[in-house]
């Protein structure tokens, strides 16, 4: 029986020797490779700014505090990591939700034009299993109501809505380098890219306790750069990124061509001219789904759950702001139905194959 883990992290000696040099030449904190490091991941993404921050959570927190969400609303999707919320919470501001659709799992741009408000201050779409949501409806949407659009893009590094990367299309992109993304930095770390020089700056400002120069802070910040060592780690990641997510184009591409006449089974979207996704998960939808994860396991076949419970139904949710089941249908019924399946950048053609085949083994039976 073959083992098939769910992932499998790349550690190479370029990247060690990388560390090992920014220790011993560079500043530990905000060393020239920090900034090194931002400057190519803008480049990457295609934006005028970058700022690197302690992890992908605090991408969302500094930017929700510098666009000034407190005592206001953020809409959002109930079906995420709980950190897409918990950050709006954690910037004085009340999440709002709206539902999802059930092709590509994002935030529904009809279902979201209906839930904005007065007091609706940013709309935050997550591009969730690395499949870019349908910005250009949710940007005039935030347009109508004077809101900002902020790109929750932990899961989508270089994925690409009409030919620009995400992260570059709305007012501000967040990324994560936790260490199951595409990329990783070697540990925590997470990236900021926007247009405007002066979020940049706050942000910058926010990430390092709010100083104006080394004694004199003119707002309250926190502590919560990137370690050199860790944007060094990343830098050599970044240069095999793009052919990474080609590695997983081409694992999706195999899921899909061997799973498409399960008629009980649904497949995630395939790339096209508009949308180009980096499957970080290849997620199928399907009913008796813990019969076949059991299945799967007992196939030594690494299968996982994202994301069991949505945030509105999360218990520390229903006791601040009493979300009822059935708020949200298809984020509800979504969560019990789907299954993520390995896929990771040094996955075999035969490993994939093998997938495969336990999956069928078991709708076949």
């Amino acid at each position: 029986m073959q083992r098939v883990p769910f992932s499998r992290p790349v550690v190479t000696k370029e990247m060690v020797d990388a560390m090992a040099t920014a220790i011993s030449s560079e500043r530990m904190v905000m060393g020239e490779s920090v900034f090194k490091f931002e400057d190519e991941f803008a480049q990457f993404i295609g934006t005028d700014h970058a700022v690197s921050v302690a992890s992908g959570t605090a991408a969302l927190h500094l930017s929700l505090i510098a666009v000034q969400v407190c005592g206001m609303e953020v809409l959002t999707t109930p079906f995420s990591f709980i950190a897409t919320a918990n950050v709006v919470v954690q910037a004085s501001g009340t999440p709002k939700f709206a539902d999802i659709n059930e092709t590509d799992y994002n935030l529904d741009p009809a279902k979201a034009r209906k839930a904005v408000g007065e007091r609706t201050r940013a709309i935050m779409p997550v591009h969730l299993f690395g499949q870019p949501a349908d910005l250009d409806p949710l940007m005039e949407t935030a347009g109508g109501v004077g809101a900002v659009l902020v790109e929750d893009a932990a899961q989508a590094h270089g994925a690409k809505y009409k030919g620009k990367n995400v992260g570059s299309i709305g007012d501000i992109g967040c990324f994560s380098f936790y260490p199951t993304k595409n990329m990783t930095v070697g540990g925590d770390g997470g990236m900021v890219t926007t247009n405007d020089e002066k979020l940049a700056k706050n942000i910058a400002k926010l990430r390092d306790c709010g100083r104006v120069s080394r004694y004199l802070h003119d707002v309250v910040g926190f502590t919560s750069r990137l370690n050199t060592v860790n944007a060094a780690f990343g830098r050599v990641q970044l240069k095999m990124l793009a052919e990474w997510n080609e590695r997983r184009r081409a694992i999706a591409k195999i899921y899909s061509t061997q799973l498409l006449d399960l008629n009980r089974v649904a497949l995630p979207p395939a790339p096209s001219k508009e949308v180009v996704p980096v499957f970080h998960v290849y997620v199928i939808s399907c009913g008796e789904r813990e019969a076949l994860l059991k299945h799967l396991n007992e196939k030594g076949v690494e299968a996982l759950v994202h994301y069991p419970v949505p945030i509105h139904r999360q218990p520390i949710y229903q006791q601040m702001y009493g979300a009822e089941e059935g708020s949200f249908p298809i984020a509800e019924r979504m969560a019990n139905r789907v299954v993520s399946l390995p896929i990771f950048p040094s996955m075999k053609d035969e490993e994939v194959m093998y997938v495969c085949e336990a999956i069928r083994s078991y709708y076949e039976r």
